[in-house]
């Protein structure tokens, strides 16, 4: 029993023992998992509160990071005080107690933990051991709560005690810390940067360092600068003309100052694109503000000063007045804008503007000098006027919202060093005399390198087989970019197996080029190692880019709109090429080059960017091209990586034209292809090659532009006595086009005239400008209104420019830069588009295309039907219809091709209204220092002027022109030489020789072939004539009635006798006479017959009418008296001409609206264009289109020069019309068709052989 109570007492003890081991590990694993989830769940909510934090505080920033209110900004008037800082405690606080709300009221010690810089400073055993990547993340946290949970389990399991869970415990406390900490630290980080942030947008800060080191500066720069302003300014005022008695104008003192300017403060906007910089500058400068200066430097204090000293008399009768200005102040605040490029000189445009009207002051003694003198802001009223004056001249350049860009880019760079000045065409004919090596039996293949300064190879002629004077006959076309470079032409002998071996070197200089620009019929000697070794003949001729020209009058003249020149294109860097790369070729980085490919010729290739996905290049290249219009450049950017072989990564194809207009916008990124984007930038410069065959230098156009030009109201009067002389000019792109005629003395005159301008493309800028005629001296702008091309040229589905024919009359407020805008202009617009007809080169490859196409057909026996259908398809080239395959790509949503029309020379000359395009190739004068003028029909100014004076009695010309044509049928042109570049056609001084025909006959003439025309000379023992070729390019458009040569011509009346005339004598006779009136100007006035009722005249006369729809013809019957007196009005009438047929005599009897009488008529109206003239005053000349013939007051050196510079020529593709023209089915029957009056003045030439 003992034993069993024993045992059993012992089992009951260790059943007892073993449920309390069984609750303390129960216990112990429980609080174990609690601890470790506690631990975590701090964890994991100290890392959500801290990034809820960091979204709760760049929320706060971003709400208090707007635009600072109107009222807000710093005013000019006043003193600005010092800027107010967002405090940081404040921003602190305000973060310390989202940051307690968000986690709980857990952290109370916050402010301790960021004041104690030695907790800050102490570091963990886990911070020794751990990184920081094991701190943070939700699953860092999840890690912790497994792993304490796990071990506390497993020590219960193990029988551990209370001491274990308290070393976890430990643990997981310092891991908890260590990680509170941190989030701590990340949060004070992000509120010091945003808090940074929020003070560069909403706070202003100072730059007293800068102002300290300008204060030390302006001491030793003041008297450089002073002196450095006193000669500049009175080297400009030594060539000022002054009108007496003043004799000249001579600044003698200068100063600004010894206190120099401030910059009050700065204010950044980062939250811009990353390519623009935003700041709003304070400055000031205001001498006379003392507070800020030492005893020492008030002592030293020197106010600004500006002494303009103007000298009354000459010699020793002579005084100087000064004029002093004074005190000047200034203050005011600015927003600068700057954008930034990745190529020198990385700021593209600077962008200024005052935000409000800056506050300046000054004095003024125009009299009296320092002394005696009288400020004159102290009259009542003049003070404000003046600033008044000021803010209304520069407000709207710089008053916000406007802003004043300086392109830093463009006034900088300037041009590249690299950058091509011009081209050298170098035509090698052959050599003579080679000598080959010392090798026995060695035959020479001579071939020709070419290079700059023995440099890099740029062009080669084709090798001669076995020939020692060999015949290349071959033209190559370099870019210069010197002339103080030298040529290299190194002769080699081709070898098939070993290196070509060089038998010597001509050095030809290019700095001769400079004096004398063409170099023929060069022999060249060949020289190796001192020895001569042949000789080589070639030609040598230089083409400078065409730049800006300053013309007598002052004015600036831009370069011709030429088809040819020299193209600088750059592919300054590209972006997210990552997006089109492979997937997976991007993630290490891409190794991305790009090949430039001109019109699918590859050019250049840029060096390999290592491992970028953003490449930044900065690569140019120039390439001359030959057809401006059609020329397209292609961008491939490809990776070198790539084991297929460089795969394309994207590609950029566009037209030079649309790179060229979009950079002129300020676009110069664009789309590439699939996906990224690229800077573009490309500049044109034309080049005026001439001499070459292939191709020519002339821009087709697209169309023309109709102006109708009615009234201006309310002109500005620059007339100090009288009026101005107003006349209205077109000027496109810069370039003068065309102009009316001038009114005299008028400030509200009435035009009433057409004119036209061709457009190249639809990007123009067109602006219409009212000018002052004047006599001696430049004309004077009026004001000018500015149009948009794109507004009135687009395109229809077809892709085919659409006409525009607007009725509506249009009015504009003309505008002076700088001044207020004053005077009305009312017009009215319309655009006509070209037929776009294919070229010969067109023709040709159609022509080429089809016969390869034959040829294969043949081959492949096809059936009988479809050879008929084939050759009916190609005999049907009148024009083209849309096939279903077009049609498709037009539904794609590219861009659409439109149609091309292949005329016979019969068929064109169907059109009424056309360009007539022009080429003057040579001539065969009896004298030089010629020009030569094209007119058409009624116009003044001359349609085309030859660039240069023509150069010994063969000149060569090769300048291509054009004129619309409104009438082919009854159109005249007329050719004259001259010695005046600029004149009127009116103006027969300097005029040599002229010619007058039809422009049909010479159409047709010179449509195949050059042909000559004859110049009748004013000294009958000179001769003259040009060598000329034409093209015609059909214009759609509807003429205007009033513009047809029906409208306008000459009217011829024969006065035989009237009858039954009241008396007015008091003899009972009467002493009548008649005058005429057209338009209300006197045109004719008959003799007078004495003491007669049924005077007969039997006059006749002719005048000339430029509107016969709206002309105003009258009569007016006068009887004679001798005296002073006025003579006696008998009676009058008007007299309808709009109804008489053309070239029909037509009797009429005009009863008068007098007591009685009749006057009878003949009457004949001859239908011709009238040269458009002066006219009155508009009171006078309402009713007309033009004036009736009479005295020109206009400019002459304002005559447009539309063709000035336009040289053909060059190199490639073009409009080649000149080269091969249109295949004339019937050549006899075009050059029997010529007008009976043309045939003394065309002659048939021979071909043109260039």
């Amino acid at each position: 029993m003992t034993t069993n109570g024993n045992g059993n007492a012992n089992g009951k003890s260790k059943s007892k023992f073993g449920v309390m081991r069984s609750a303390t590990s129960a216990v112990t694993g429980t609080v174990g998992a609690a601890t470790g989830a506690a631990t975590g769940a701090v964890g994991m909510v100290g890392n959500v509160a801290g990034k809820a934090m960091d979204v709760a505080t760049l929320g706060h920033v971003k709400s208090e990071r707007s635009a600072p209110p109107v009222d807000s900004r710093w005013d000019m008037h006043r003193e600005p005080e010092p800027p107010k800082d967002v405090s940081d405690e404040k921003v602190l606080a305000k973060a310390k107690k989202q940051f307690k709300s968000g986690i709980g009221g857990w952290i109370d010690e916050l402010a301790d933990e960021y004041t104690d810089e030695d907790m800050r400073d102490r570091v963990t055993f886990l911070e020794r051991y751990l990184n920081d990547k094991f701190f943070g993340d939700w699953y860092h946290n999840a890690a912790v709560i497994f792993v304490t949970s796990f071990v506390s389990w497993l020590i219960a399991r193990l029988g551990g005690g209370l001491v274990w869970i308290v070393i976890v415990m430990a643990f997981a406390s310092t891991y908890y810390r260590t990680s509170i900490r941190r989030v701590r630290q990340r949060v004070r980080d992000d509120l010091t940067r945003e808090s940074a942030l929020v003070k560069l947008e909403t706070d202003a800060e100072t730059m007293e360092w800068l102002n300290s080191f300008l204060i030390k500066f302006w001491a030793i720069y003041l008297p450089t600068l002073n002196a450095t302003v006193i000669e500049t300014t009175n080297q400009v005022l030594a060539d000022v003309q002054v009108p007496p008695p003043i004799d000249r104008l001579e600044l003698k003192r200068f100063t600004v100052g010894t206190k120099p300017p401030r910059i009050e403060l700065v204010r950044t906007y980062p939250k811009t694109d990353e390519d623009i910089i935003v700041m709003d500058w304070g400055f000031s400068f205001i001498p006379n503000d003392t507070e800020d200066l030492t005893s020492r430097q008030l002592k030293n204090k020197i106010n600004p000063l500006v002494e303009l000293q103007v000298r009354l008399g000459k010699g020793v009768v002579s005084a100087g007045m000064p004029i002093l200005v004074q005190d000047m102040a200034f203050r005011g605040l600015m927003q600068v804008k700057l954008k930034l490029i990745t190529s020198f000189p990385h700021v593209q445009t600077v962008g200024l503007s005052f935000l409000g009207a800056p506050y300046f002051d000054f004095v003024l003694k125009p009299i009296g000098g320092e002394t005696f003198g009288f400020d004159v802001n102290l009259l009542p009223g003049l003070e404000s006027f003046i600033k008044s004056m000021v803010n209304d001249t520069i407000g709207p350049m710089l008053y916000d919202p406007n802003t004043f860009t300086l392109n830093i880019q463009q006034l900088l760079e300037g041009a590249p060093a690299d950058a091509a000045e011009g081209v050298i065409v170098v035509a090698v004919y052959g050599g003579r005399g080679f000598k080959g090596g010392e090798m026995i039996a060695n035959t020479i293949d001579p071939y020709i390198t070419m290079s700059f300064n023995n440099g890099e190879e740029i062009a080669r002629t084709s090798v001669k087989r076995d020939n020692s004077n060999p015949r290349w006959n071959e033209t190559k076309v370099l870019l210069v970019k010197s002339l103080t470079d030298a040529l290299t032409m190194e002769i080699l002998d081709y070898n098939d197996v070993r290196k070509d071996r060089s038998m010597g070197v001509i050095t030809f200089p290019l700095e001769s080029l400079e004096t004398q620009p063409e170099k023929q019929n060069i022999v060249g000697k060949v020289l190796y190692n001192g020895k001569e070794r042949g000789e080589v003949i070639f030609d040598v001729r230089y083409f400078p880019i065409l730049v800006n020209k300053t013309l007598e009058d002052g004015t600036v003249e831009p370069p011709p709109e030429l088809n040819t020149g020299i193209v600088r294109f750059t592919l300054h860097q590209a972006k997210d090429l990552e997006l089109a790369a492979k997937k997976g070729m991007a993630s290490a980085g891409l190794n991305p080059f790009a090949v430039y490919t001109v019109d699918g010729k590859d050019v250049h290739t840029t060096k390999v960017m290592k491992r970028n996905n953003s490449p930044i290049w900065d690569e140019a290249h120039e390439i001359l091209v030959t057809n401006r219009q059609r020329t397209t450049l292609n961008f491939t950017i490809k990776d070198e990586r790539d084991v297929s072989g460089q795969a394309t990564i994207a590609t950029y194809r566009g037209k030079l034209e649309d790179i060229i207009a979009a950079n002129a916008k300020g676009n110069d990124w664009f789309n590439l292809s699939p996906a990224g984007r690229a800077r573009i930038s490309a500049q044109f410069k034309p080049v005026a090659v001439k001499g070459l065959t292939r191709g020519e230098g002339y821009v087709r156009p697209i169309g023309v532009l109709r102006f109708h030009f009615i009234k201006a109201n309310d002109l500005r009067n620059l007339e100090t006595v009288g009026r101005v002389d107003p006349y209205v000019r077109v000027m496109i792109n810069n370039y003068r086009k065309c102009r009316s005629v001038t009114i005299h003395s008028e400030l509200n005159p009435a035009w009433d005239e057409i004119l036209y301008a061709t457009v190249t493309g639809s990007n123009e800028r067109i602006v219409l400008e009212v000018v002052d005629a004047e006599n001696d001296g430049r004309d004077r702008t009026l004001g000018e209104i500015s149009l948009n091309g794109e507004d009135f040229i687009k395109k229809n589905e077809l892709g085919e420019y659409a006409a525009f024919n607007d009725p509506v009359m249009r009015s504009g407020q003309l505008v002076m830069p700088g001044r207020e805008a004053k005077g009305m202009l009312y017009y009215k617009i319309s655009f006509f588009p070209c037929l776009n007809i294919m070229d010969a080169e067109e023709i040709e490859a159609e022509q080429k295309a089809k016969d390869k196409a034959a040829a294969e057909a043949a081959s492949a026996a096809p059936s009988k039907d479809k050879k008929e259908k084939d050759t009916k398809k190609m005999m049907n080239g009148d024009k083209p219809d849309m096939s279903d395959a077009a049609r498709a790509v037009e539904a794609t949503g590219k861009e659409v091709t439109p149609p091309k029309y292949k005329l016979s020379p019969e068929e064109l000359f169907t059109y009424p209204s056309g360009l007539a395009i022009f080429k003057i190739i040579n001539g065969n004068f009896s004298r030089s220092d010629l020009f030569v003028q094209v007119f058409f029909d009624d116009f003044l100014c001359p349609e085309y002027v030859t660039s240069q004076k023509s150069q010994g009695r063969k000149p060569r010309f090769d300048e291509v022109g054009d004129a619309l044509i409104r009438e082919l049928e009854w159109s005249k042109m007329h050719i004259r030489l001259t010695t005046k570049q600029r004149s009127l056609r009116d103006d027969l001084d300097g005029v040599v020789a002229s010619m007058t025909g039809s422009t049909l006959a010479h159409v047709k003439q010179g449509f195949n072939t050059p042909s000559t025309v004859s110049l009748t000379a004013k000294n009958s023992d000179e001769t003259y004539t040009l060598q000329m070729q034409f093209r015609y390019l059909p214009v759609l458009m509807i003429l205007d009635p009033q513009e047809s040569h029906n409208n306008q011509g000459f009217l011829s009346v024969k006065v035989i006798d009237a009858t039954h005339l009241p008396a007015a004598d008091r003899s009972g006779k009467s002493d009548p006479y008649c005058v005429f009136e057209y338009n209300g100007a006197k045109v004719y006035k008959t003799k007078i017959v004495k003491k007669t009722l049924n005077p007969v005249w039997g006059e006749q006369f002719e005048v000339p009418i430029t509107k016969l729809s709206s002309a105003n013809f009258a009569i007016k019957v006068y009887d004679w008296d001798m005296g002073p007196g006025e003579d006696d009005f008998l009676g009058g009438a008007p007299i309808n001409i709009s109804k008489l047929e053309p070239l029909q005599t037509e009797s009429s009897i005009v009863t008068l609206d007098g007591k009685s009488g009749q006057v009878r008529l003949e009457m004949r109206f001859r239908p011709e264009y009238v040269m458009r003239t002066i006219k009155g005053t508009a009171s006078t000349m309402l009713g007309s289109t033009f004036g009736v013939p009479g005295r020109v007051v206009t400019s002459v050196t304002d005559a447009p020069m539309k063709g000035v510079g336009a040289v053909t020529g060059s190199v490639g593709k073009g409009a080649s019309f000149f080269k091969h023209g249109f295949k004339s089915k019937n050549k006899d029957k075009d050059k029997s068709s010529i007008a009976e009056d043309d045939n003394n003045s065309i002659v048939n030439g021979a071909p043109h052989r260039s």
